[in-house]
């Protein structure tokens, strides 16, 4: 069991007190997005065999976006009860984006454009946008109790141009930082890398 230590900003292992890596904390939201894709596209393979409409396909779809973004915005947060208004406003403004996503999704559908294994597909790709809620949270809840950071781009990955400039190597202040996934053509697949300090 995890328990978020309020004064570092991170996680602590319930049983040993350790601090939790963050790369433990990585996964545990790529999890999340994964259970997230599986749902997303058991919605479209529902609609692909005519067991519900494209009405209640989108409907699910914005279910399962929405209690995803939230789940990992708590995380990012630090709990459920350290959600504040400021965080809920932004998990809704990511999710407004993607519900504008869905919308199109539908009409595409309705227009026949896409065959079934299209929209499977599509219908999976929504699910790494939550991972953009989780980095929202997190840098909510640490820039207001102040920490640096810096942004780091993977040295594995191909980076887009708003990724490249978004990139901070040295120590900055944690509202001048660009959280990943945010404003880039990357979304929630952005690969870069975040690490903090605290003032």
């Amino acid at each position: 069991m995890l328990i978020f230590d309020p004064n570092s900003h991170r996680y602590r292992d319930s049983e040993t007190g350790r601090f939790v890596k963050a790369g433990d904390i990585s996964q545990l939201i790529d999890r999340e997005v994964n259970r997230a894709e599986v749902r997303l596209k058991g919605h479209a393979r529902l609609l692909a065999q005519g067991k519900i409409n494209i009405p209640e396909f989108q409907a699910r779809m914005a279910q399962t976006l929405k209690e995803a973004h939230l789940r990992n915005a708590a995380v990012g947060a630090g709990g459920v009860k350290s959600l504040t208004p400021t965080h809920y406003g932004k998990v809704g403004a990511e999710l407004k984006k993607q519900y504008k996503y869905l919308y199109q999704f539908g009409k595409d559908l309705a227009d026949g454009k896409l065959t079934s294994k299209q929209a499977i597909r599509r219908a999976g790709m929504y699910a790494a946008s939550a991972r953009t809620s989780f980095h929202e949270a997190e840098f909510t809840s640490r820039g207001k109790v102040g920490f640096y950071a810096k942004r780091l781009l993977d040295p594995q990955a191909k980076h887009c141009d708003a990724c490249i400039a978004h990139q901070r190597p040295n120590w900055t202040l944690i509202q001048l930082i660009t959280p990943p996934g945010v404003d880039c053509q990357c979304g929630g697949r952005c690969r870069c890398r975040l690490v903090f300090r605290k003032l």
